[in-house]
C-alpha cells in the first residue's frame, strides 16, 4: 500500500491518496503519481517539496512526474 500524506500551513496532516500496488516498481509509482498529479494540473500548481524515505524507485518516479519539486529525505 502506498499512502500520500499532506501537511497544511498550520501543521495538520491529511490523507492525499492511497494506492494498492502489486510491487514497488518505478512504473507502478509513476502510474500512481500520474493519477495524483491530475488535480494539480488543473491549477498548474505542483508540490514544491516532497518528503520520502530513500526508496530509489519512488525518488526516480518523483523526478519523472514532478520534475520541479524538491525531494527531501526524512
Amino acid at each position: 500500500m502506498f499512502e500520500i500524506v499532506g501537511v497544511t500551513c498550520i501543521r495538520l496532516t491529511f490523507s492525499g491518496a492511497f494506492a494498492y500496488m502489486e510491487a514497488e516498481r518505478e512504473k507502478n509509482f509513476v502510474q500512481t503519481l500520474e493519477r495524483f498529479r491530475g488535480p494539480f494540473r488543473r491549477y498548474d500548481e505542483f508540490p514544491k517539496v516532497i518528503v520520502t524515505d530513500k526508496d530509489l524507485t519512488l525518488m526516480n518516479a518523483i523526478k519523472i512526474m514532478f520534475p520541479n519539486s524538491h525531494n527531501l529525505l526524512c
